[in-house]
């Protein structure tokens, strides 16, 4: 980078002494001959010393109108951000520092800088050091490491090459020396970009003391490899010939992985068994020890198994590992006993693609359980099967249909709008966009009923119960070794338009409740108000467009109008993927059902996919209509603060001039239903989803309320955690 310092050093001086932003007009001469480098360092160096720069950022006006309209979702407007993304990165963080943007804000800059530009490592470098600079101006310092890499968390990107970071690291956080000379002493590098030397690097490094930090960095595939070679050299180093039980060969493996120091290595069926079956004295299994409750298909598996299986030694501690959730987005959730891994949920992020977090035992699944079809929970599913899990999904029938619908939908928009560079380096993109997973797991798919026990390993046994969220999703009832986990998933404990008013009727005396947690907290909605706000609007106003979610939100929206008449009265019509969805889950109604958009748009409503107004038909037809104020949108759902629809509903895009109103339709639990079920429950609690939202207003109820929620633990957890029952 080029930059001619002294004249930088005499701008800033100047600008930070400056009382009168008339005199701008002198400085931004002066500014505008500067070369692009230069600038960049004295913008940083200004938003640094927390110096007001809204004058400034009339330098860079047409570079800073498309990062404005990134924030409204006009993504098509936005493509010379890439060809300018160090200037982007800059303004960005002025931006942010001086709290013009927010976080939310600048993850949208960046997600948008990073999957759309061909130089990914120039881009990636550009990235995190943009996110170091960003926190040295917070003034972190001691903790630079643990912060960075929620940042990068957050944000969704990858780490750069440690060498590429080092010196800004070493030079700007001074107080931070020792973590960073730990940081610099991890294979990271190379295992980047080495791959082939893994199985060496093993030897070379303690297991359980430097993979709790590699998660933070590596992507899942590398620590998938890591961890598959250290049990390699593991087993080809152990000589049991002398072993013929499983139950020897189990206390012999936990001595070994103990002396080795690999306790964190998981113990199951794949790993101590599989590796010396031939040596082992099976158990004799006869035909009336089966459960007539083992699906067919799992049973040539199940009865090798169940053959080999180890009884633990004393008691049977059963772990639940959280390696997403604690937000929305990215659900994960391990259930592990001495004889069995079982999965339930793998979505990703629709913020910033980010997977679960990476856990030892995914590479040692026995079976998945997916409760619905969202995205945050299923769309991380290919992902496994990518690295080598080849078991079974249980979900609903309904739910394998619009797996099928949504995952391949996100795969082409993946090859569609994330640049092949960025598709071919992040491991995550590598897999998800590949239509050969997407595949494998369909075809691995199992569908399951409600309320009927199914014996899914030797010691695990499963029953759905209807979740009431969107159409086929499911809560589910684990009992494993006399102890039972209830995990609701999305779950709507209320009425539904959807479902009417079928009540639900869960467990309340598991050893341990997984709730969804959405809505904990939250005000509750005024049905009638917000039918009779939905009602007028529609026959009031000539054009109606209502933005939502295609799967469940658009099917209830429209079965609402048919049960108030509107569907008689007026043409209503829906249109893209929410049709293919209603189709697919038999919706009847009096509304028409089209897979396009037609030419003209008079005197009708259309509900149709893309809830935050982002893209799409819905981001079309509001962009058609934007000068008619005879049109309504009626936005129905959560709106994040960088979509057009947030910024319709707080009125700050006044060239856009349609009625805007907000009728709220909701899957999920309010809070009152979320208490009341929480008070009839025996066991322990666990708060999922929301995660820092949730944890106020239930730590509050739990005082307030403790001989009603019966003095049981409650917990909230985060990634990466894990608890014991």
């Amino acid at each position: 980078m080029v930059t001619d310092r002294n004249k930088v050093d005499e701008l800033f001086n100047q600008i930070k002494s400056m009382d009168d932003s008339g005199k701008f007009d002198e400085v931004n001469k002066k500014i505008s001959n500067l070369t692009e480098e230069s600038r960049l360092l004295l913008f940083l160096t200004l938003a640094n010393e927390q110096i007001n720069l809204l004058n400034i950022f009339n330098l860079e006006t047409e570079l800073w109108k498309q990062i404005k309209l990134l924030f409204k979702g006009s993504f098509k407007e936005s493509l010379d951000l890439t060809m300018n993304y160090n200037l982007s990165l800059s303004i960005g963080e002025v931006a942010l520092i001086n709290s013009i943007i927010d976080l939310e804000e600048y993850r949208t800059l960046i997600r948008f800088l990073y999957t759309s530009t061909s130089e990914s490592e120039k881009i990636i470098t550009a990235l995190n050091i943009s996110i170091l600079r960003y926190l040295k101006a917070q003034s972190i310092d001691k903790e630079i490491l643990f912060f960075f890499s929620r940042m990068l968390r957050f944000i969704g990107i990858p780490l750069a090459q440690v060498e590429d970071i080092k010196d800004f690291l070493q030079s700007n956080f001074l107080e931070a020396k020792v973590s960073i000379a730990n940081f610099l002493e991890l294979p990271i590098s190379t295992v980047q970009r080495y791959p082939q030397y893994i199985e060496e690097m093993g030897e070379n490094f303690n297991y359980d003391n430097i993979v709790p930090s590699l998660k933070q960095w590596l992507d899942n595939s590398s620590l998938s490899q890591i961890e598959t070679s250290n049990f390699l050299q593991l087993s080809e180093s152990l000589n049991f010939s002398n072993v013929d039980s499983p139950e020897e060969l189990l206390r012999r493996m936990k001595k070994e992985l103990e002396e080795k120091c690999l306790t964190s290595l998981p113990i199951s069926y794949q790993t101590v068994i599989k590796p010396y079956i031939q040596t082992l004295i099976p158990k004799q299994i006869k035909q009336n020890e089966l459960s007539s409750n083992i699906p067919k298909e799992i049973l040539p598996s199940y009865v090798e198994k169940l053959a080999y299986s180890y009884s633990s030694s004393k008691d049977h501690e059963i772990k639940v590992f959280f390696l997403g959730g604690a937000q929305i987005g990215s659900t994960g959730i391990i259930i592990s006993t001495p004889n069995s891994n079982i999965l339930i949920d793998f979505g990703i992020s629709v913020a910033n693609y980010q997977l679960p977090i990476w856990n030892e035992r995914l590479n040692h699944l026995d079976a998945i359980l997916v409760s619905h079809a969202h995205l945050d929970h299923s769309g991380g599913l290919p992902y496994l099967y990518a690295h080598g899990y080849n078991g079974y999904v249980f979900g609903s029938g309904i739910t394998k249909t619009l797996i099928g619908l949504l995952i391949k939908d996100n795969m082409e928009l993946m090859n569609k709008n994330i640049t092949e560079s960025i598709r071919t380096s992040d491991h995550r993109f590598r897999y998800l966009s590949q239509s050969r997973y997407f595949y494998q797991m369909l075809e691995s798919y199992l569908p399951i009923s409600q309320s009927v026990e199914l014996q899914i390993t030797p010691d695990i046994v499963v029953k759905a119960f209807n979740a009431n969220h969107i159409q086929g999703s499911l809560s589910y009832l684990i009992e494993t070794h006399g102890k039972s986990i209830f995990f609701s998933g999305d779950v709507n404990l209320g009425s539904s338009v959807l479902f009417g008013n079928n009540k639900l009727h869960l467990p309340t005396d598991s050893d341990l409740t997984i709730i969804d947690s959405t809505y904990y907290g939250h005000k509750p909605i005024n049905y009638s108000k917000r039918d009779e706000l939905l009602q007028r609007t529609i026959r009031e106003e000539k054009r109606v467009i209502i933005p939502a979610f295609s799967v469940g939100r658009a099917q209830e929206l429209m079965i609402k109008l048919d049960e108030m008449g509107l569907t008689s009265q007026r043409k209503v019509s829906m249109i893209g993927m929410a049709t293919k969805v209603a189709r697919a889950t038999g919706l009847t109604t009096k509304g028409f059902l089209s897979d396009f958009l037609d030419s003209t748009f008079e005197d009708e409503i259309i509900i149709t996919g893309g809830g935050m107004l982002n893209g799409g038909f819905a981001r079309e037809l509001a962009e058609q209509t934007k000068d008619d104020p005879s049109t309504a949108i009626v936005l129905c759902g959560y709106l994040a603060k960088t979509t057009l629809g947030y910024r319709l509903l707080n009125k700050l895009e006044p060239e856009y001039r349609q009625k805007i109103v907000y009728t709220r339709f909701s899957g999920h639990s309010s809070h009152e239903e979320l208490f009341n079920y929480l008070k009839s429950v025996s066991g322990q609690k666990v708060l999922v989803h929301m995660g820092e939202l949730t944890k106020g207003p239930f730590e509050e109820d739990k005082k307030l309320h403790s001989k009603a929620f019966k003095n049981s633990p409650g917990y909230i957890p985060p990634i990466g955690s894990s608890i014991s029952i």
